[in-house]
């Protein structure tokens, strides 16, 4: 299933209609808009897509060990994917109800103990707007939108309305993304709440 947008600046086009700002051509130098998106929408998209398990980003490989091992700690090591945003839990072979496999990014490497070759899933940078689902689409234009509100119409109330509504439509779709298929099992995890 694909989204509504084609391209880079349709996207950036539906984040603009939202601010009630005319359309752009380009991210080029023409307009405020133009220059916002040409330096920050390749950063939100990455974070936007970063901060969910979405199903059209999630994909599935087995890394080689590299040859080094690591220095202490852990029994191998294997190159994180060059296009990896986020890691999230792994299990034995991607099973649902597997085995947790424990691991730690550290730099551009993944140590774990677990012998080669290493079941990974991970979720992806995609460039491609025609891959975006359409629920990422509605929140990542709101998401887009609260984060140039303040520069384009210099409105704080503005931006602080569009940031309630991206968080409303990220919970929304994701809750929705989340909901197809076989959740993984969820892990009980210490969280240290005193500051």
């Amino acid at each position: 299933m694909t989204g509504t947008v084609h391209t880079s600046v349709e996207m950036a086009n539906l984040a603009l209609a939202h601010l009630k700002e005319a359309p752009i051509r380009d991210f080029d130098f023409s307009s405020v808009a133009s220059r916002w998106f040409r330096n920050h929408y390749a950063a939100h998209r990455d974070a936007y897509l970063a901060m969910h398990d979405w199903d059209f980003a999630t994909t599935l490989t087995h890394l080689p060990v590299e040859t080094g091992k690591p220095p202490f700690r852990w029994a191998y090591q294997y190159k994180k994917p060059s296009d990896a945003l986020r890691l999230p839990q792994q299990t034995a072979n991607g099973a649902p109800g597997g085995e947790i496999l424990k691991f730690e990014v550290i730099g551009q490497r993944i140590m774990t103990d677990k012998p080669p070759p290493f079941p990974l899933r991970y979720v992806r940078r995609v460039t491609r707007e025609t891959e975006f689902a359409p629920l990422f689409v509605h929140g990542f234009a709101l998401f887009l939108a609260a984060g140039c509100a303040h520069v384009i119409t210099g409105k704080n109330s503005r931006a602080e309305a569009l940031r309630q509504a991206a968080t409303e439509a990220f919970d929304k779709a994701g809750s929705y993304d989340t909901g197809q298929g076989t959740p993984l099992p969820a892990i009980d995890l210490e969280i240290i709440t005193n500051r």
